[in-house]
């Protein structure tokens, strides 16, 4: 870190290379740090240095090393000037023998000294701490010392994901929110020193400040600041001129295919740079692809480039393009960014068209910005605004586009959007625009309209829901002549954002409902996809089914209506247990699903692996996540999220959280709008229960107080609401309380229940009955599955029955199935819990058998039995007896967060959150917060017993006995004062 910001910076994530280097100090030569620039040497050498020197050791510096212990490190400016001094000190006998030398920046020794240290070294008159920066060339004494072993190498990479999080806590002393970890990881390449400095500017700049007591960062608002750009830059430092070239084609147009290097004579810079690690090469099937490898460096450089510069190299790029045919999906895109971006402007009908495409291609930020473009209709202007807009480097600190104000006056005009009905040049207004036909005559200009309409989507895509409605309300009320396809268009978009960006769902179903009675019978089919979404996002599941069955018989395969219609229909009927029947209607469309439009085909290969996993079908889930990544651009959002929430079920349902937890971790900085298929606030409850899974149990609890945040500020969605809360309900149940996960999870099954949600009330029921009494539940969920198509339904509630009447044979059927379906946690369960049933019916042989397969199911997965049913414990653990929410308020206290945030969190008053952690404090015998999280750290480190003394499971009724077993400690038997033997 840098003087002016490393003392705000706690040393963390390097505990195990500073654990090293003291075992390297103590018991040899010494130790050799080799890492990047800004990876932390200089700071852990000085660590080291200072605990030699509280150790007693005889410290000396070079170049820096250990400057933060001036009272007890002899320090010197250069290596020649220290070797004099130590020579002298060892004729006087003034140093103590195996003294520590402490060098950074050893590449920078000359030969003789080098060899001069080497020498001390190998005769064991010191121990030496060094440092170098990796690829830099390296004097030969310097090399020889780890070489012959007379030193140990140590190579500093990148912070991993938890370091960057321990030193965002560490700094900002609170909880930082999953999309802001991941942007900041992703942004800085995991580089200690640039995250330090980029952490400082937002601070400074405001862009990264504390939400409801939670710290969010949506990226770059601006160029970074001076002090950032300068440490970015000095690893591009030296570039000879070719390679600066290639560096600065890269920051205006990466990523850039392999084969303009050659094209433009630079192919011996790309191999340089790439060696050096400043430029980073990409495989995509058969294309090789080269970027800069720090994501900011673009950024940078750019910032640092003359404008002539810019524009020449965007042409030159755009040019290459052209001559190889723009043969790519994406390559006519491209073009036209370099061409604007180097002030070229087409005509408007060009731009019109190139914004169709962008929105289809889901480049939201290229849409606007032609749709802007092309409503401007002055090249002059927009050519300025071509000139002034810097490269796009990515979603994570693409700077905003200025957008107008979002107030529409009394008359609907659009005040800073130069959009409104005015602009549209009608003058009277019937209710709702026309469609156009035949014979009639213009009223605007002729793309005037069309094009409002386009950038209304593309705002309500982009999260600008207010400006949306807006311009919608503007278009559709001017008078003009569209085509239907681009009314329609509209009508959909209006809708969807109403619903989902304001959370107006009656307004939606209203609009929809004019625009039925305005089109006319013969196009009102075409309203009916959007009208069946509503029903979803409503919990109105039967309502959507028979708006399917009126409407789809009727429709080609390939219909526009079909395309919205299907999916949402096939949503409502796997979400009323009959995924059969779902992917029946899914499958009628196969052969027609390639021509689809591309968020159609999204949701129809999203719903054949959600039904085929309902079916236990999990090879052909794998095949549908197969489709949708053949079609997964890199700047694919919206696909991108979908495959990875879906693998991360796979993967949990696999044994697999850790893997689990990493997609959704992507997924949360990928979500972009809320719809009806997923949330955000689902995701991130999915990513609480996959850590609960593995084991991080105190994040998982402060995810699920995120996850629950964000659900409050998004519209109300029944289906996601239940989703949500059974998540909870499995954080809940992992972290000990089992009476609040019950409780919970009985409360999505009635909700679910009662909405005819079979698949959702039945899981619920199953996660209750495994971690409290599923005798009471059987009934209900026998007489669910029985109406449900779904094989993993119908398998769950057998697993219930087989636990309420404790049969060990059906028990071990149960977990044949789950294994051979690849539910190798679940099957796990199942065989532990007929093992203890097999012992209670005093069959030992066969309740070895069981315990020795499930431990071979564990062995598969490499996984542990869930707390509730690894063993029977003896006592409980430290934060076993604290409530529900006491456990919300611990974990968000533990992490830094002051007791005005948890409460707004919460929605709790101040009083009660301080009431609640006194008796935190009291039952966990602490008195402040960072003995608390010492302590829930400790707690969920702690790994249960696999398969210890596994006792029978005590009939229902049995609860004092149990309850009075619990609570004996470790040792004693059931009688008193007798322990047990050994």
């Amino acid at each position: 870190m840098l003087a002016d910001t490393a003392h705000d910076w706690p040393l963390t994530g390097r505990e195990v290379e500073l654990a090293a280097i003291e075992d390297a100090i103590g018991r040899g030569g010494g130790v050799l740090l080799d890492g990047d620039r800004g990876t932390g040497k200089s700071r852990l050498l000085a660590a080291a240095l200072e605990r030699a020197a509280a150790a007693g050791r005889t410290v000396i510096s070079v170049g820096g090393a250990g400057r933060g212990r001036e009272d007890s490190v002899e320090a010197f400016g250069s290596l020649t000037e220290c070797l004099e001094w130590f020579t002298a000190s060892r004729r006087r006998e003034a140093v103590a023998d195996r003294a520590v030398l402490g060098v950074d920046d050893a590449h920078l020794v000359d030969d003789t000294s080098a060899a001069q240290l080497y020498q001390l070294v190998a005769s064991g008159r010191l121990a030496l701490a060094t440092a170098v920066e990796r690829g830099a060339p390296v004097p030969a004494g310097i090399d020889k010392l780890w070489v012959t072993r007379l030193v140990e190498r140590i190579e500093l990479g990148p912070f991993d994901r938890t370091a960057v999080a321990g030193a965002l806590h560490g700094r900002l002393g609170g909880h930082v929110d999953t999309a802001t970890l991941e942007r900041l990881r992703a942004t800085t390449g995991g580089n200690p020193l640039i995250l330090g400095e980029l952490v400082e500017g937002a601070l400074a700049d405001g862009s990264l400040r504390q939400v409801n007591g939670i710290w969010r960062w949506q990226g770059l608002a601006e160029r970074p600041t001076e002090r950032l750009a300068a440490v970015v830059h000095l690893s591009l430092r030296g570039l000879a001129p070719d390679e600066q070239e290639l560096v600065n084609m890269l920051a205006v147009a990466q990523p850039l295919e392999a084969e303009i290097t050659n094209h433009c004579g630079l192919a011996q810079a790309a191999e340089s740079l790439n060696l050096r690690g400043v430029v980073a090469v990409e495989y995509r099937g058969h294309r090789v692809r080269l970027r800069l490898a720090l994501p900011l460096s673009g950024v940078v450089v750019a910032a640092r480039m003359s404008d002539l510069t810019a524009r020449r190299l965007r042409r030159q790029v755009a040019d290459w393009i052209e001559s190889t045919g723009a043969r790519r999906a994406d390559d006519e895109l491209r073009v036209i960014t370099l061409r604007l971006d180097a002030g070229l402007v087409p005509g408007r009908r060009q731009l019109l068209r190139l914004a169709r495409t962008a929105f289809q291609r889901q480049d939201l930020a290229l849409a606007e910005r032609l749709c802007r473009l092309t409503l401007d209709g002055s090249p002059t202007g927009a050519g300025e605004r071509a000139r002034d807009r810097r490269p796009r480097p990515g979603p994570a600190w693409e700077p905003a586009l200025p957008i107008g104000s979002t107030t529409a006056s009394a008359a609907g005009s659009t005040t800073g959007s130069g959009i409104g009905p005015a602009a549209f040049g009608a003058a009277s207004r019937p209710p709702l625009t026309r469609v156009a036909s035949a014979g009639d005559a213009p009223t605007a200009a002729p793309d005037d309209v069309p094009t409002a309409l386009l950038l209304g989507l593309i705002l309500a895509a982009r999260g600008h829901h207010t400006e949306a409605e807006t311009l919608f309300a503007a278009g559709l009320d001017t008078g003009a002549r569209v085509p239907v396809a681009d009314l329609l268009a509209a009508v959909h978009g209006r809708a969807a954002n109403l619903a989902f960006g304001l959370r107006r769902l009656d307004d939606a179903a209203a609009v929809l409902d004019r625009a039925v009675a305005t089109v006319g019978v013969d196009r009102a089919p075409a309203l009916q996809g959007s009208r069946a979404v509503i029903a979803v996002t409503a919990d109105r599941l039967h309502d959507a089914v028979a708006i399917g069955d009126a409407a789809l018989p009727d429709e080609p395969a390939d219909s526009p209506v079909t395309q919205v219609l299907l999916p949402a229909v096939a949503f409502a009927r796997m979400q009323l247990g009959d995924p059969a029947r779902a992917l029946e209607l899914l499958s009628r469309c196969a052969a027609a699903v390639d021509g689809w439009d591309d968020d159609a085909r999204l949701r129809h290969h999203v719903l054949l692996a959600r039904c085929a996993f309902l079916m236990g079908d999990l090879h052909g889930c794998e095949s549908a996540l197969g489709a949708m990544s053949r079609h997964a651009a890199e700047e694919d959002h919206q696909r991108r999220l979908q495959i990875a929430v879906l693998r991360s079920r796979l993967c949990r349902a696999a044994g697999r959280p850790d893997e689990a937890v990493a997609l959704l971790r992507e997924a949360s900085v990928l979500q972009g709008r809320d719809d009806w298929l997923t949330t955000q606030a689902w995701t991130l409850a999915q990513l609480a229960g996959a850590l609960a899974e593995s084991g991080r149990r105190t994040e998982a609890l402060r995810t699920l107080v995120e996850a629950r945040l964000v659900q409050s500020e998004a519209v109300a969605h029944p289906i996601a609401a239940d989703d949500i809360a059974l998540e909870r309900a499995l954080v809940l149940a992992h972290c000990g309380d089992r009476t609040g996960a019950a409780g919970q999870a009985l409360e999505v099954a009635r909700n679910s229940a009662a909405a005819h949600r079979t698949a959702t009330a039945v899981a619920a029921l199953h996660l209750a009955a495994r971690v409290a009494q599923a005798a009471p539940l059987t009934a209900q969920a026998t007489r669910l599955a029985a109406d449900s198509s779904s094989e993993l339904v119908r398998l769950q509630a057998e697993h219930i029955r087989a636990l309420a009447e404790s049969d060990g044979d059906a028990l071990t059927a149960v977990m044949t199935r789950l294994r051979a379906l690849g539910a190798l946690p679940l099957a796990a369960e199942a065989a532990a819990q007929a093992g203890r049933a097999y012992r209670a019916a005093g069959r030992h042989h066969k309740s070895r058998e069981v315990r020795s397969g499930c431990g071979e199911i564990l062995a598969d997965c490499s996984g542990t039995l869930p707390p509730w049913c690894a063993v029977e414990p003896r006592w409980e653990g430290a934060t076993a007896q604290l409530t529900t929410r006491e456990r919300e308020i611990a974990a968000l206290a533990a992490a830094g967060v002051s007791n005005r945030d948890i409460a707004g969190q919460l929605v709790l008053s101040v009083r009660t959150v301080e009431n609640h952690l006194h008796r935190v404090y009291h039952k966990l015998a602490v008195t402040a917060r960072a003995e608390l999280a010492r302590v829930l750290a400790q707690a969920e480190a702690t790994e249960p017993v696999l398969l210890g003394d596994v006792r029978a499971a005590p009939a229902a009724g049995a609860t004092a006995e149990r309850t009075r077993s619990r609570r004996r400690p470790p040792g004693t038997t059931k009688g008193p004062g007798r322990r047990a033997a050994g």
